[in-house]
């Protein structure tokens, strides 16, 4: 008697689930300034020039072998590296960015920030050059962070220098749907170029 593998197992037991979600998931943090998720996939040659050049070493590669930023470690400089090397049109032109933030998610402050547990923790605020990040205070209890995403760059510091990982970048709901489908055939098919 033959037994048949089911796909969605062999993913499961990969802790790789995320293609039978019928949840819009996430796409992860492409270049700054890059046109679309679309554009992106469609376009890169996955060559490796901006993991290369990148100056504070945030660019990583993803599971299919594509360059994504990873703020766990550092914070983008907005040298422009990344885009001078590539050799695709996957950015968006200079005269579009103009009172734009170079991504399309928002930063957020979770719950788990040290803050809510009662302990002082400023680690954020010390390092956003933008004095985006403020802290009120209070004579209840520890200073809560407040953040002013018109002040903030999306630098990164912030995230890097969290000691609980609170603070991460969110899609936006409009590219959620969008990028869904795009992840759906970018896991299908890793590694295609």
């Amino acid at each position: 008697m033959s037994v048949l593998e089911s796909p969605a197992r062999r993913k499961l037991l990969r802790g790789s689930i995320a293609s039978y979600d019928t949840a819009p998931t996430a796409a992860p943090l492409r270049l700054p300034w890059v046109i679309s998720e679309q554009a992106f996939v469609e376009g890169c040659t996955q060559c490796n020039r901006c993991v290369e050049q990148c100056e504070t070493k945030v660019i990583k590669r993803d599971k299919a072998g594509f360059p994504f930023v990873d703020f766990s470690n550092d914070e983008c400089t907005f040298c422009g590296q990344c885009e001078t090397v590539c050799e695709q049109p996957l950015f968006k032109p200079t005269s579009d960015r103009a009172n734009k933030k170079p991504w399309s998610h928002q930063i957020s402050i979770e719950t788990t920030c040290l803050t809510n547990k009662g302990v002082f923790c400023q680690s954020c605020q010390d390092v956003c050059d933008s004095r985006a990040i403020t802290f009120s205070y209070s004579q209840t209890g520890v200073p809560k962070p407040s953040l002013d995403t018109d002040l903030c760059t999306q630098c990164g510091a912030c995230v890097s220098t969290c000691p609980t990982s609170a603070i991460s970048f969110k899609q936006n709901a409009e590219s959620l749907v969008e990028n869904n489908s795009i992840l759906n055939n970018q896991n299908q098919y890793p590694g295609k170029r």
